[in-house]
């Protein structure tokens, strides 16, 4: 037996003499259990020591966020996160809106790639033989569960191949989602806009999902596979609903825009518009600008809601620590786009401007050294890079490419320049007629909008953002000629890619 043992590892070895010696040692280790009557399960030997993932989404958050350098948000378990992780300083969406946002992240593919724009198009009816992260980190081993918000939340857009078990809250409304009555009108859709509630237990769909997600940590623990946990939260998306508690960390007076409420004078009228989406809402007016008041108001419900989202985050947190698992779990921290409080005369997302593509991102990974970095990073990327962090061979037929070179050197520069889009009429169900697409580097954004019958350009737009953050001052006429060419050409560059 022993002769039969020694011969059967020369001939393996012959046969795969051309492999890396780590990869030789493995397929021998293998076969020693196979003789000795063991029965490995698919994969066991090479993800016993990969790291887990928790992938914790947050929906509608902008850069709100003390680690980011707001001075009055309360977020201290984001920025303990922070802290200890890479906090990107130029992350941004392909789309400033909730499902195709979630979509292009979770595929790793441009918008136009899988071809979801709209809030109801499900991205297996038009890419349906798209790999998502999910769903290829459960083709490799991975135990993978969904808790909230992950992909959007209406129009049955869910997806069982991504999941190991079904996904859990994953249907829930925003619109539904109020503890107390009178903050409900009786036959209407929406309710209030804010909702400040003191109550025990879980009421709010967060309180749930957080809930769940605590003893599915718990549970996991005990896992012989390593495990990807999805957790989207539902705040502080509208209604700007949170516990009394989160209120109260803040002051009215305080509650201020960035920058200037009216709309610039020189953009095109493609790139702002009234979203219906707050208009709704039942004590808000359908039309005009909001008094200072109420934009006061809605301004300090969206900070309550951001600080209830961290103390969610910091309960997910605690709970990989209770059960021994925070050094061997890579923390990610996103939010599906940006948002505008008033700025510009605009309420929510969906516009191609800086406050509504740029967002948070957060890696903490066990051992690595903690930075922050400038390196321009789109959401696509988020895919491969958590691929090659865990060893899993590059996914194939994606857009997205790793960042993972930048954790060991943060001078590395990732890419040129962002790619965003959004569509035009919006919300509608209507034909798109026109599409925005927007570039963002170091220092410019350049946007162009063009009908989607012929890709005529109808407008363009440039943008020094640097040094004007809000996107006030369309430089495109004023600007030296061979900054346009340059950024025209990459614009053509990026959406060949």
């Amino acid at each position: 037996m022993k002769f039969f043992h020694i011969l059967v590892i020369f001939l393996l070895c012959l046969a795969n003499e051309t492999k890396a010696n780590n990869t030789q040692l493995a397929d021998i280790e293998l076969v020693d259990n196979q003789l000795a009557g063991y029965q490995p399960t698919n994969h066991q030997q090479k993800i016993q020591s990969k790291f887990n993932i928790l992938f914790i989404g947050a929906d509608d958050l902008r850069m709100n966020i003390g680690a980011y350098g707001d001075k009055i948000a309360v977020t201290p378990n984001i920025d303990a996160l922070a802290s200890e992780g890479v906090v990107f300083n130029k992350a941004h969406v392909q789309f400033a809106s909730c499902n195709a946002s979630r979509a292009s992240m979770m595929t790793g593919m441009y918008p136009d790639a899988i071809k979801v724009w709209r809030l109801n198009t499900h991205f297996r009816k038009t890419a349906p033989q798209v790999v998502t992260l999910p769903q290829y980190f459960k083709n490799n081993g991975y135990h993978t569960e969904s808790i909230g918000k992950v992909y959007h939340n209406y129009a049955n857009i869910t997806d069982d191949k991504s999941w190991s078990v079904a996904a859990r809250l994953d249907q829930e409304s925003h619109f539904d989602d109020y503890v107390l009555e009178s903050s409900k009108e009786q036959g209407a859709k929406k309710g209030i806009a804010a909702e400040s509630a003191s109550y025990t237990g879980d009421k709010y769909v967060d309180d749930h999902i957080t809930a769940d997600a605590v003893q599915t940590i718990a549970r996991l623990k005990a896992s012989d596979k390593p495990f990807f946990l999805a957790v989207g939260f539902m705040k502080p998306h509208s209604p700007y609903n949170a516990p009394k508690k989160f209120w109260d960390l803040y002051q009215r007076k305080d509650m201020q825009a960035l920058g200037s409420t009216d709309k610039p004078d020189n953009t095109p009228n493609l790139n702002w518009f009234d979203f219906k989406e707050i208009r709704g809402l039942a004590d808000l007016p359908k039309k005009g600008k909001f008094t200072k008041q109420t934009a006061q108001k809605l301004r300090h419900g969206y900070y309550a809601a951001t600080s209830y989202l961290d103390d969610n985050l910091g309960l997910l947190i605690k709970a990989l620590k209770d059960n021994g698992l925070y050094e061997n779990t890579i923390i990610v921290f996103w939010s599906d786009h940006g948002y505008h409080l008033g700025e510009n005369s605009h309420w929510t997302k969906a516009t191609i401007r800086e406050l509504d593509t740029r967002v948070p991102l957060i890696f903490r990974i066990p051992g690595q050294k903690p930075f922050t970095t400038s390196a321009i990073t789109e959401y696509i990327d988020i895919y491969p890079t958590l691929a090659e962090l865990v060893n899993l061979p590059s996914p194939d037929n994606i857009n997205g490419r790793s960042f993972k070179p930048l954790f060991s050197d943060p001078s590395y520069i990732h890419k040129q320049a962002a790619l965003s889009q959004t569509a035009r009429p919006w919300p509608s169900s209507k034909p798109i007629k026109q599409m925005g697409y927007t570039v963002r580097t170091d220092q410019y954004r350049y946007t162009r909008w063009v009908k989607t019958k012929n890709q005529q350009v109808i407008a363009e737009e440039l943008y020094h953002t640097e040094k004007d953050p809000l996107e006030r001052h369309n430089i495109i006429s004023s600007v030296d000629k061979q900054v346009l060419i340059a950024l025209r050409k990459l614009m053509a560059h990026k959406l060949k890619d």
